[in-house]
């Protein structure tokens, strides 16, 4: 037989269970979400890297800017008929994000220690170089009011081998 207290006994100790989980509840909430939140925001740096490495690798054969196609199988041999150009390479490596032609930016600068100009003539051998950027934001509600918009820039620089058109 159970001593007369032992129910009460029980009963607190699945009270204290109760209290607990509930303080510990939202921590691990918080942790998981926070897990996520990083993993979602890895991925878009990943992919506006990768995005301005394409758009730089077309930069160096085909300096095309303003088209936003991008059909890399067939070759340019008419500029007025383009199939392919620097944005809209890189907006396509970067299409999971929904990035438009105003988040890539195309320069172009001689190289250092050169007597090179690349204005407004551009030579084989200038740096051509592509910038995506992307506002990342926070898809947790709360985190969301704490932690705004985060403007996320990669850059990615080759030289040019072709000039074209």
């Amino acid at each position: 037989m159970r001593p007369a207290g032992a129910h009460q006994a029980d009963c607190r100790s699945r009270g204290q269970s109760l209290v607990e989980f509930a303080l510990v509840f939202p921590i691990i909430i918080l942790l998981i979400a926070g897990f996520f939140e990083i993993g979602r925001a890895v991925f878009a740096y990943n992919t506006i890297a990768n995005a301005a490495r394409q758009g730089a690798r077309v930069a160096t054969v085909n300096q095309l800017a303003d088209i936003t196609e991008c059909n890399e199988l067939w070759p340019i041999d008419d500029p007025y008929e383009p199939h392919w150009s620097i944005r809209g390479c890189a907006i396509l490596a970067a299409k999971t994000l929904g990035i438009g032609t105003a988040n890539v930016s195309v320069s172009y600068a001689p190289p250092p220690d050169t007597t090179l100009t690349c204005d407004p003539v551009l030579h084989v051998g200038c740096i051509a170089s592509v910038t995506v950027t992307y506002p990342f934001s926070v898809s947790t509600p709360f985190v969301n009011m704490v932690i705004g918009p985060i403007l996320m820039s990669q850059t990615s620089q080759m030289p040019v081998e072709r000039v074209f058109p």
